[in-house]
């Protein structure tokens, strides 16, 4: 984004100029002290864990040039320059993405949401349409309420195309970022029963993220996974143009087929316009086959050509966290999916651990799933039993229901079962148990950290050069 005057910042907000200059110019936009740039404008959050007004004097030295607050700055704390006041800290940063968002009609603009694989369909979708165009794509997990006005507050001068990742933790969230992105585009990855301490039902799920297909303009085009019967249906909320990917007979990007495998990435072959086109990703498994799907139908949607972004996808490597492998001493090989997990994210990553065939044995290193709501013993259970039926020969379990799942593996068959309270106590031993040729998933919900394990095997063993 180009700098902003304060004249204008004051306009998107809402707000009012309480000190400062108002030909004064923010360049960057923030709401963590930690990550703020010399020239940012700081939005100062209220929120349950913390009040941003305590943090204002942090901004001024990380180099804020204004902070926007709706409380008086504490007594004595040193501020920048400039000061806006304003109602509400949320709202004026939602107001500033809105802003943005209609200043910049000539960019195409596409929004991606699902249970799983967003990220990921986000990512190869960015390096799809960069086959042709300057794009900005959402950072990290910038998805949220506040995330999605800071990734368009970010977006650079001569962005052509953005592509931005919505998530949901409610009824209503999606419906509300669709409003403010407008997408032209709009893809709706899978819909799975995830969330379930914010949702009911598996229709409850559906209905928030089908909030993207409900609320598109009649002229921008839908993106629906004709494999997934609740996408489906949602798709019946938009009653404009449709592109339409899966193994479903009648899908525009028809799936014909899909090579499982960790190394050198999955494969893809679907048919488009009567041509038969083949993908050889770099990252593995087949959920990440049918994420590339789902993005290639994306750029089907936007008129542009899926063979040039099949190459750019082909080179896209999986991201820290998210499938990204790496190849230790003694032959060891571990699968980094600790950014996050759920019950059909699992399944599937155990699904292509079953077709794997190491030097030496399937390692799973699970940690719990989250949000699970009531099923969530139930679920656990039903992981370990997975982990048996897919040869998992070693198991480490870890969090408050790791002895649930492991006891299930156990009576599975998984031969060798260990469980752990945290991760930390799990990345001290781990190395212990690791043989010549393993091949290690690490899989786990984010806030259980299974990070930590990675980083204590990347520490102990380190990796191939």
């Amino acid at each position: 984004m180009p700098a902003l005057k304060l004249a204008t910042l004051v306009e998107c907000t809402g707000g009012k100029l309480v000190r400062g200059d108002l030909d004064a110019t923010a360049t960057s936009f923030g709401i963590d002290t930690r990550r703020l740039q010399d020239g940012s404008a700081f939005f100062a959050l209220k929120g349950e864990r913390t009040d941003g007004h305590k943090f204002v004097e942090q901004a001024t030295r990380a180099g804020a040039v204004v902070a926007v607050v709706q409380d008086e700055i504490p007594e004595g704390a040193a501020a920048p320059p400039s000061v806006i006041r304003v109602g509400d800290v949320r709202q004026a940063l939602s107001r500033c993405g809105r802003w943005v968002r209609k200043a910049h009609d000539e960019v195409k603009w596409i929004s991606i949401t699902g249970s799983n694989g967003k990220t990921t369909a986000k990512e190869l979708a960015a390096a799809g349409m960069g086959a042709r165009y300057r794009v900005h794509r959402t950072p990290g997990n910038y998805n949220n309420d506040l995330g999605v006005p800071l990734t368009l507050l970010a977006m650079p001068a001569g962005t052509e195309v953005a592509v931005v990742e919505t998530a949901t933790s409610g009824p209503g969230e999606i419906a509300s970022l669709t409003r403010l992105i407008d997408p032209d585009v709009g893809l709706v990855t899978n819909i799975r029963a995830v969330h379930m301490d914010s949702f009911q039902s598996i229709e409850d799920v559906a209905a928030a993220k089908g909030e993207l297909f409900a609320l598109m303009r009649d002229d921008a085009t839908a993106v629906v996974n004709l494999d997934d019967v609740n996408v489906r249906v949602q798709a019946t909320r938009h009653i404009g143009p449709q592109v339409t990917y899966g193994q479903h007979a009648s899908a525009d990007l028809h799936l014909e087929q899909v090579e499982d495998r960790f190394l050198p990435g999955a494969g893809l072959t679907f048919r488009y316009n009567d041509e038969t086109i083949r993908v050889q990703l770099r990252i593995g498994g087949a959920h990440a086959a049918h994420n590339a799907l789902a993005a290639l139908a994306v750029v089907a949607a936007s008129g542009e050509d899926v063979r040039a972004a099949a190459e750019q996808m082909e080179q896209v490597e999986a991201g820290q966290g998210r499938g990204k492998i790496h190849r230790l001493r003694r032959g060891i090989m571990v699968v980094d999916d600790s950014y996050n997990s759920s019950p059909p994210a699992l399944a599937s990553v155990l699904e292509t651990l079953r077709l794997s065939d190491p030097r030496g044995r399937r390692v799973l290193v699970m940690g719990d799933m989250l949000e699970l709501g009531p099923m969530k013993t139930a679920l656990h259970r039903e992981a370990g039993r997975r982990a048996g039926a897919a040869g998992v020969q070693m198991l480490m379990s870890v969090g408050a229901m790791a002895k649930e799942t492991a006891e299930a593996a156990r009576k599975k068959g998984v031969g060798e079962v260990h469980y752990y309270g945290d991760s930390a106590t799990c990345a001290k031993s781990i190395g212990d148990f690791l043989s010549d040729g393993d091949l290690i998933v690490v899989k786990g919900s984010r806030d259980v950290r299974m990070g930590r394990v990675v980083r204590a095997l990347l520490e102990q063993f380190g990796e191939e050069r």
